[in-house]
């Protein structure tokens, strides 16, 4: 992770000597409106006891999760960008066979200082859902904590040419649980099948990816 946001900086410091991108015939940049995207992302958390209940986690996790995401978006004008994002991290718990893992979908709004250059930094916030996953080991199943999530901060884009660039980000987020689901045949967890929850946390996502533009 620290090794592609280094390489996509590096990129991105080359481009502030680059030119604006042409459009065709010397008219200007060549906007495309619709995008597709895929990011690295590490996040991290405040807080992993989100399940109401004490044996859950009931391990030691490591606060930093690393994981992928997926882009889809949408430019109207120059400056404004509503999109879809989502993704999902993995933490490594103190048992290796437990798995936990956060997940996030969120309608995003970003908007672009200076647009039509070569580079663009930009403001991005989102609302949307999501939780923590935790896997029990041999198929048993699993337990989800979800509720809402939002998140706000900013970041860097590199327009390569008209169809790609690529893009770092660092975002806060918010987390509020609301409900616990249980998937699982553990038999030291409740037998119902959901139970409230009533906690927030709080976090750091960081992204790096490409983007493709059609």
């Amino acid at each position: 992770m620290k090794r592609l946001l280094g390489a996509l900086l590096l990129l991105m410091g080359l481009g502030l000597a680059g030119p604006s991108l042409a459009g065709e015939e010397g008219e200007g940049p060549l906007l495309r409106h619709w995008m597709v995207g895929l990011q690295s992302a590490s996040i991290k958390h405040s807080d992993h006891d989100v399940f109401a209940h004490p044996s859950l986690p009931g391990q030691e996790v490591d606060h930093w999760g690393q994981g992928a995401g997926l882009m889809f978006g949408r430019r109207f004008g120059q400056r404004f960008i509503l999109g879809l994002q989502l993704a999902a991290a993995n933490h490594e718990l103190a048992q290796a066979d437990w798995d936990l893992m956060d997940v996030e979908a969120l309608i995003t709004g970003t908007v672009l200082w200076r647009a039509e250059d070569t580079l663009q930094p930009f403001l991005r916030g989102g609302f949307g859902g999501g939780g923590a996953v935790l896997y029990l080991p041999d198929d048993q199943g699993n337990v989800f904590s979800f509720g809402t999530v939002a998140n706000a901060g900013g970041g860097l884009n590199l327009r390569l040419s008209s169809r790609f660039s690529l893009e770092v980000e660092a975002l806060a987020t918010f987390n509020n649980f609301l409900e616990v689901r249980n998937e699982s045949d553990d038999p030291r967890f409740p037998a119902e099948e959901s139970w409230q929850v009533r906690t927030s946390r709080q976090g750091w996502r960081l992204g790096a990816g490409v983007l493709f533009w059609f």
